[in-house]
């Protein structure tokens, strides 16, 4: 009985770690993409701003990653932004499910 305490004991404090570092990475990749959004724009950029600040797990910040995107080209052109979100997509590593994670593109050649 004793075994059996110490091994639900064990394993709660591990879920509970995991738990813990997930709500930390998403806590960083939140605050990494309101950074990055002006405070005073326009609805739209107001509009991601609020989405992003109340998304509820990683993958939907992930989702709401081309949403930031899309604001940021509005105001600082493709290129920046490209250039800014490339620092979050980094982020995710490890949070998303392997069929979300980034892919490396390859480019076919005829």
């Amino acid at each position: 009985m004793v075994i059996l305490r110490r091994l639900l004991l064990l394993l709660n404090q591990t879920g509970g770690a995991a738990a813990r570092t997930k709500d930390l990475q998403m806590g960083r990749i939140r605050t990494a993409m309101l950074s990055l959004l002006p405070p005073h724009g326009g609805h739209s950029v107001q509009r991601v701003s609020q989405r992003v600040r109340f998304a509820t797990d990683v993958e939907a910040l992930w989702y709401l990653r081309q949403d930031v995107m899309t604001a940021l080209s509005a105001i600082d052109g493709e290129t920046a932004a490209r250039r800014k979100m490339k620092a979050i997509n980094g982020m995710f590593e490890g949070g998303l499910p392997g069929s979300m994670a980034p892919r490396a593109h390859q480019r076919f050649h005829d």
